[in-house]
């Protein structure tokens, strides 16, 4: 069995040099001019991922009350879930598997939410994310919340849990009294985020590979853009020619030329 602190670091190794859900507020944030797209909030983001990728040295993590406050009060708000909702299994996603849960749908993103629900046949029907206010006035002002929407705090985060499951339809983003032992829980669909939840993924792969090409061709990120967008159509025509290829020579070797190009491209600064 591993301890907590080596789950934890395996855990900061596989997120090293990744987008994940909790910066995704940030990087969904687009400059003051009209064709600024990534804002300062965003290009904080986009360097300490490059840094990561370009060293392969995990970020420094900076402790805060807050987060001391939300990492020892988050077993308790499982065991609170655990109380609200007793026909279903709750499973924590960092203490109830082998290794603290890290999901990646695709290349460059990964994502952990805090907790799992299942449904008496074992299936994963619920994905959860709890925040534990440090602040009693916070928490007073989202006592009568009940609706999640665009303008709600971490809401890209919760999209980004979306993302990293794209098999599960409902969301539960718990707000959880420390002081009390007490919370409420907001139920998120994803039929209602759509399209908001595409536009996320855009904005991931986009960011992904305007990251990949400012570390291959040593440039800054505003000279990437338009290579970056370039080789997500491609990869995007390489998904959609996958189901395709069994069997299929013509097809095979399509993708083979596809790729081929790509890495032309992360090389080619003349583009």
């Amino acid at each position: 069995m591993k301890s907590a602190e080596q789950k934890e670091h395996e855990w900061k190794l596989k997120r090293c040099g990744k987008i994940t859900a909790s910066v995704l507020p940030d990087l969904m944030t687009t400059g003051r001019a009209k064709d600024e797209l990534f804002g300062a909030k965003a290009l904080a983001v986009m360097y300490i991922t490059r840094y990561e990728r370009r060293t392969k040295t995990l970020r420094e993590q900076q402790s805060n009350k807050n987060f001391d406050w939300g990492h020892d009060n988050e077993p308790l708000a499982v065991e609170w879930v655990r109380s609200q909702l007793p026909f279903s299994t709750i499973k924590s996603c960092t203490t109830d598997f082998d290794e603290i849960v890290f999901n990646k749908p695709f290349e460059g993103f990964g994502d952990s939410p805090d907790f799992y629900v299942y449904d008496p046949s074992g299936n994963i029907t619920s994905i959860g994310e709890i925040k534990c206010p440090i602040g009693q006035a916070k928490i007073e002002e989202l006592r009568f919340l009940k609706e999640i929407t665009e303008k709600t705090e971490y809401y890209w985060q919760f999209l980004g849990h979306f993302v990293g499951r794209p098999d599960v339809d409902t969301l539960y983003y718990v707000i959880y009294d420390g002081y009390q032992n007490d919370g409420r829980i907001i139920e998120m669909k994803r039929a209602d985020h759509e399209a908001n939840i595409q536009k996320l993924t855009d904005r991931i792969k986009l960011v992904h590979e305007v990251i990949e090409v400012s570390v291959k061709q040593e440039q800054e990120f505003k000279d990437c853009i338009f290579i970056a967008r370039m080789i997500v159509e491609k990869k995007a025509e390489i998904e959609g020619l996958k189901p395709k290829t069994k069997g299929n020579v013509p097809i095979q070797n399509q993708i083979k030329r596809l790729k081929k190009q790509i890495r032309k491209l992360y090389t080619n600064k003349s583009v």
